[in-house]
């Protein structure tokens, strides 16, 4: 847990992850252990095709993890033209797989878990090669894995899916991003994406936490701490005014780059640098003709930190 300087608690947590169960390496305990280790409060066991229960009522157990309940839910193999669709389902209630199958359409998948109170989430997108087009279709979907750490290298070379949510937002479908391992216990991708929840000071349980990712309360990250806001918006002392996308982070968490992306191909200014000490802010003048905003971190060690997208609404 991660306590803010506003006192809001964020929850530390992996939504997707893999056991013996189906293709993972670590058995179910043995995956706890290590994201217990790790400092995670929370986790999601989400195994092709299996139903991983969640604690019970929906609290941590008395070893302070809470465990949701998650499935990984694959469609059409590897014909990346008809569509190829893995669809992580989050803190069902029941099992989904009581209605639907291996035969079901991914919509149909992301209906069921909705309507089992849980919440659904396209994975590794770019990994997959699916379009905008692709995903513009689908309905229901919570959020999307702007990072995928087993889609990366040595095993794979697409786990970033900034492209994607990027073509995305520029036609006004502003997605939720998290940051996921994927974790089958490989080649280290264990332990490197996450998200960080934000419960304020609500305790953490299944409610709440399913509460937070639908109202996109959280943020993805491999280690920095951060927050965005858009300042000076709007009509400013009779003055129509663009404003400034702000990143502000910890000195302590060595971030050296903030990079913004927008839905235009040019700017001028799109990365600020650390000089001598790590930044602690970083500040973007937003143009007439941005639509949306995001922002990307990265520390010296490389670890990178994404930013939900902020859709700008035209001034007049």
């Amino acid at each position: 847990m991660y306590i803010d300087k506003n006192g809001n608690k964020w929850y530390k947590g992996n939504l997707h992850t893999h056991t013996t169960r189906s293709d993972g390496k670590l058995s179910p305990e043995a995956t706890k252990d290590f994201y217990r280790g790790e400092g995670y409060d929370f986790l999601a066991l989400t195994d092709h095709w299996v139903y991983g229960e969640g604690s019970k009522n929906g609290v941590p157990a008395d070893d302070g993890m809470l465990i949701l309940a998650g499935t990984e839910y694959n469609f059409n193999g590897e014909d990346v033209v008809a569509g190829v669709f893995h669809i992580v389902g989050i803190g069902c209630e029941t099992d989904p797989m009581e209605t639907i199958g291996r035969n079901s359409t991914a919509q149909e998948t992301i209906d069921e878990i909705n309507r089992r109170g849980g919440v659904a989430i396209l994975a590794h997108p770019a990994w997959s090669l699916n379009t905008y087009d692709m995903i513009m279709n689908f309905h229901g979907l919570a959020a999307t894995e702007i990072y995928n750490s087993v889609s990366g290298a040595p095993r794979n070379c697409r786990p970033y899916s900034g492209d994607v949510v990027d073509q995305l937002a520029a036609r006004g479908h502003a997605m939720k991003l998290v940051s996921s391992d994927d974790t089958h216990f490989y080649l280290g991708e264990q332990g490197l994406s996450y998200i960080m929840v934000n419960l304020g000071d609500k305790p953490l349980n299944r409610e709440n936490v399913l509460e937070a990712l639908r109202a996109g309360d959280y943020y993805a990250t491999q280690g920095p701490h951060y927050e965005t806001n858009v300042e000076n918006r709007g009509n400013v002392d009779g003055k129509l005014n663009y404003g400034e996308y702000i990143v502000k982070c910890p000195i302590e968490d060595g971030v050296t780059r903030v990079t913004f992306y927008t839905n235009r191909p040019w700017e001028n200014l799109r990365c600020v640098f650390a000089d001598k000490e790590p930044l602690t802010e970083a500040r973007c003048p937003i143009d007439r003709n941005d639509t949306f905003i995001r922002a990307e971190l990265q520390t010296a060690a490389g670890k990178k930190g994404w930013s939900q997208i902020t859709l700008l609404d035209p001034l007049k």
